[in-house]
């Protein structure tokens, strides 16, 4: 495995662009990290007692610079703003793994970004890392995120009982998918 830079790398994805996230983006990422799904899936944006531009601005500081065992973009909408999220993180030099994770606003959805985002950062892991494997994990009661992660050619490979603690405070069966080096590269169609 090739550890990522220290500073994000821009990808395209259909005319959108993944790249770094700065304080300029705090609103749009508050904005977003507000939204119930985002809070339920993504318990990490939860931060009791701290305002919504806060937990917005501690996001950012934890993604804006890479490190060796994570490389995340925010995913831009052809005006700029921030639509989403995804990350390739939890590498593993030792064993050529990592794991995928995403998220979009709601003016983001069903417009195929979300699924275009997650392949590009998944080439990404396998070209320029060097990463055999990229797992994904999703609540099963996640349908959009299953929907997707089959759309990336990531193949479920079974269910991790009571594995996670999501937003709701409870534990959630989650499903595992995964995607190898050596898979065939799935046909992700062109977002809109």
């Amino acid at each position: 495995m090739t550890p990522p830079p220290t500073t994000p790398v821009p990808l395209s994805a259909g005319g959108y662009v993944l790249d770094g996230c700065v304080a300029a983006d705090a609103d749009d990422v508050a904005r977003a990290l507000v939204d119930p799904d985002i809070a339920l899936w993504n318990p990490g944006v939860v931060r009791p007692g701290t305002s919504a531009r806060d937990r917005a601005l501690l996001w950012i500081a934890d993604r804006s610079a890479w490190a060796a065992d994570h490389a995340s973009w925010v995913v831009r909408d052809l005006d700029g703003h921030v639509i989403g999220a995804v990350s390739v993180h939890h590498l593993d030099d030792a064993h050529g793994t990592g794991e995928i994770g995403y998220w979009m606003a709601p003016d983001g959805r069903e417009r195929g970004i979300g699924a275009a985002a997650v392949d590009v950062a998944t080439r990404y892991a396998f070209e320029e890392l060097g990463l055999a494997r990229v797992e994904l994990f999703h609540a099963v009661e996640n349908q959009a995120s299953c929907r997707l992660a089959l759309r990336c050619g990531y193949l479920l490979e079974g269910t991790a009982r009571e594995s996670f603690v999501y937003g709701d405070g409870l534990r959630h069966d989650e499903h595992l998918h995964a995607r190898l080096a050596k898979d065939p590269r799935p046909s992700v169609p062109e977002p809109r």
